[in-house]
Order: structure tokens, then sequence, then C-alpha cells
């Protein structure tokens, strides 16, 4: 996977790290849909010169479409658009929200998470095992939710790397 498309989530718990940069030791290229970054700015007006300044970021303006529209009846705008920038150019998307990931997946995209672009980071030798539990650990101290049972499968993947 070299290019990927990014929901919110993720974007937000790797600017709470400071590791936005992360991201582009991991993709060549992460697409982010306009309504991603409004959610972004709202939540955090100075993140839109980090997200600018990291260069592997593009922010990508959709044009209105139906399954957009459909979309957007049942996802926030920043997930509806993400999945369908990421159904129009058919590739991955890195979503964390439960809801999302299943629309997602029933469309057949390729999904990951924030755990999962860690586990990633592993497997290219960007991240030791230990260094990408450090991050998870304190983006869940950061308030990233995570059920016990995936938590410990997550540190297992990490461990196997």
């Amino acid at each position: 996977m070299k290019v990927i498309v990014s929901d919110t989530t993720s974007l937000i718990a790797l600017e709470g790290l400071q590791a936005l940069d992360l991201l582009c030791a991991v993709f060549d290229s992460i697409l982010i849909p306009h309504a991603v970054l409004n959610e972004l700015v709202a939540g955090s007006p100075d993140i839109i010169h980090k997200i600018k300044a990291t260069a592997c970021i593009e922010i990508i303006r959709l044009e209105p479409s139906e399954q957009l529209s459909s979309l957007q009846f049942v996802l926030d705008a920043g997930e509806a658009e993400a999945i369908t920038l990421a159904l129009e150019r058919q590739l991955p998307i890195l979503i964390d929200e439960r809801k999302g990931r299943a629309i997602a997946q029933q469309k057949h995209l390729i999904v990951t998470g924030f755990a999962g672009l860690l586990l990633l980071a592993i497997r290219k030798s960007v991240l030791q095992p230990v260094s990408a539990q450090a991050l998870l650990d304190q983006a869940i101290r950061n308030g990233f939710r995570m059920s016990d049972k995936l938590y410990q499968q997550v540190l297992a993947a990490y461990r196997v790397g």
C-alpha cells in the first residue's frame, strides 16, 4: 500500500503524538477529503499548518455524487467522503470508527486503523514493536478508544511483527 485515504481519527491520534510524519514513512501519499480537514480544523485550528507541512498529505475536494449522498445519510461527513474517495480511486482506507469500518468493509475496501498503521510501521522497520506499543499506549491515554480484547490482539501482532 503506497497510497491510502484517511479519515479523521487516526490523524487526530497522530497529531496528539506529534507523529504525523509517521504517515510519510509508511505511505507515499495520504489523501484527505476536504470534510476530514474540516473536522480536524474544528477540533484543532492549528492542525491545518501541520497537515500542509506534511509533504505526503494531499487534500482532495470531492464532487457531489450518488455514492456520497447515500453515505452521508448513515455516516458523518468525513467518513462519508473518505469512503467515497477510497471507492472512487480504489484505494485502501485508514478509518477507526466501528460503523465506518463496517461500511468500508461491506464495500470491499482494504481497511486499516491507527493500530494497523503502527503494525505497518513495524513491518517496514520504521518502528520497533516497543515504540509502537508506547505510541499506542500514549494515544489511548490521549483519548483514543480501543477494547481491552483488541488491545491484547494488537500487542500480540506487534510482537510477531
